[in-house]
C-alpha cells in the first residue's frame, strides 16, 4: 500500500544535517521521528495504556526486535538550502522565538525556504492492520495540523501544512480554504483522538488539550513575528531604563511575572525558596540574568534529562486561499517523570524543588485580548 502526503512549508525550516550548522536537508529518518512523536500523541488517548502504545508503536515503526512496517521516500527536489537573512534588529518576535538560530544578529544555520512543498511517500507492508493504518494516517494529519520540522519547530519555525493525503491515489484530505473549515477539521480530528480525561504521561492529546487560532494574512513571517512579540510582552520583565522597565521596541513592560523575578533575585541573594517560578511551565532550561549580580539556572535534576520541551506548540498553517493562520496548541501532560525534580542553582548554591506547574499560566496567554486568538478546542 502506498500513502502520499504533501506538505507546504509555511515558515523557514532549520533542518540541520550531520553537523547541524552547515548541511540542510530533509531526511527520511527525521520525518519518521516526527511521525513517531505524533503517533504517540494520538495513540495514548485511544489505547489508554503505555504498554499498548509501545506495542503498537514498535509494530508500526520498528524496534530492536523488528523492522518498521513501512519505507519512506521524500520528493524534495525543490528544497534548496538558503541563508538569506530573515532576522534583523526590528524582528523582535522572530528573534525571541528563534533564540539559538543566530549569533550577534547573524544566522548561524541555513534553512529551507518557506513557500515550498514536498511529498512524503510511505510504502506500507501487507502486514499492516486496519488499526495501524488508522494511526499512520492520524500521525500524518497531526503533523500537518499542529506540528513542524527542525529547530524551534514548537516556536513556529518549520511549520508544515498538510495539503494532500492520498491512499493508493485516492484523495482523503480536503485542504481548508478558510478559518471555519480549518476549525471544523481540527474539531473532527480531536473528537476522535482526545477521548482521555487523564493527564497524559507524555505529550499527548486529551480533553485537557486547548487549541486556539489566530488569523493572519498572506505573510506567514509577519504573523509569527506578531505572536513572538505578544509572547514577549506576556513573559518579559523588561530591561531597566531610567525609572522604568522597557521591551526591546521601547514599550513599557507589563511585568506579569514580577513574583518570579523577585523569587529568583531572593535566591541569588542567598535566601531559601520553596517553589519554582511560574514561567517554568513554558519549558526547561529556564534562566534568569541579573545585571551585575549573576545568573540563576533552572533545569531538571536528572543526569539523563536536562530539558523539558514547551507544551505550547505554535504552528503557522496555510489555507488554500493563500492566507495564513496560527494554530496555537496547549498540550498538557505530566511535566517531568515522577522521580525527577527541578534544580535551581547559582554559582554558589543549589536547591531541589518538586516540579509543580500551573498550565493556566499558558491558558491566560492564549486568552489575551491583544493576542486576538479564537478558541477552537475544547468545543463547548
Amino acid at each position: 500500500m502506498r500513502i502520499e502526503a504533501t506538505y507546504h512549508i509555511s515558515t523557514p525550516m532549520f533542518m540541520g544535517g550531520a553537523d547541524n550548522r552547515t548541511d540542510t536537508e530533509l531526511r527520511p529518518s527525521s520525518l519518521k521521528g516526527l511521525l513517531r512523536f505524533w503517533f504517540r500523541a494520538v495513540a495514548w488517548p485511544q489505547l489508554g495504556s503505555l504498554k499498548k502504545v509501545f506495542e503498537v508503536e514498535n509494530s508500526i515503526f520498528g524496534s530492536t526486535e523488528g523492522q518498521a512496517k513501512f519505507l519512506i521516500k521524500i520528493d524534495d527536489n525543490t528544497l534548496m538550502p538558503n541563508k538569506k537573512q530573515i532576522f534583523n534588529k526590528y524582528t523582535y518576535g522572530l528573534n525571541y522565538l528563534g533564540y539559538g538560530l543566530t549569533e550577534k544578529g547573524e544566522l548561524i544555520r541555513s534553512y529551507i525556504e518557506n513557500g515550498r512543498s514536498f511529498t512524503l511517500t510511505l510504502f506500507l507492508k501487507k502486514s499492516v492492520s486496519e488499526e495501524e493504518l488508522k494511526f499512520v494516517k492520524q500521525s500524518l494529519q497531526a503533523l500537518g495540523l499542529f506540528g513542524g520540522a527542525g529547530a524551534r519547530s514548537r516556536r513556529g519555525f518549520g511549520s508544515l501544512s498538510l495539503v494532500s493525503l492520498r491512499i493508493e491515489n485516492n484523495e482523503e484530505w480536503n485542504e481548508p480554504c478558510n478559518v471555519e473549515e480549518l476549525q471544523n477539521i481540527i474539531r473532527e480530528f480531536l473528537n476522535i483522538v482526545s477521548k482521555s480525561s487523564d493527564l497524559p504521561p507524555y505529550t499527548a492529546f486529551s480533553t485537557k488539550t486547548q487549541i486556539f487560532i489566530k488569523k493572519g494574512n498572506s505573510d506567514p513571517i509577519a504573523l509569527l513575528n506578531e505572536i513572538g512579540m505578544e509572547l514577549l510582552r506576556y513573559r518579559s520583565y523588561g530591561r531597566a531604563s531610567k525609572d522604568k522597565h522597557m521591551l526591546p521596541w521601547n514599550e513599557k513592560a507589563e511585568q506579569n511575572f514580577t513574583d518570579d523575578h523577585d523569587l529568583m533575585l531572593d535566591f541569588l541573594n542567598g535566601k531559601k525558596i520553596n517553589r519554582i517560578p511560574r514561567r517554568v511551565v513554558f519549558g526547561l532550561p529556564h534562566n534568569y540574568f541579573f545585571s551585575g549580580k549573576g545568573k540563576v539556572s533552572i533545569e531538571p535534576h536528572s543526569k539523563g534529562q536536562k530539558r523539558r520541551a514547551s507544551p505550547l506548540f505554535i504552528h503557522i498553517h496555510k489555507l488554500s486561499d493563500g492566507s495564513y493562520v496560527a494554530v496555537l496548541s496547549l498540550i498538557p501532560s505530566q511535566f517531568l517523570p515522577s522521580n525527577v525534580n527541578v534544580e535551581i542553582k547559582t554559582g554558589r548554591q543549589t536547591t531541589i524543588i518538586p516540579p509543580q506547574v500551573d498550565y493556566n499560566v499558558i491558558s491566560i496567554f492564549l486568552e489575551r485580548p491583544t493576542l486576538k486568538a479564537e478558541v477552537v478546542w475544547p468545543n463547548e
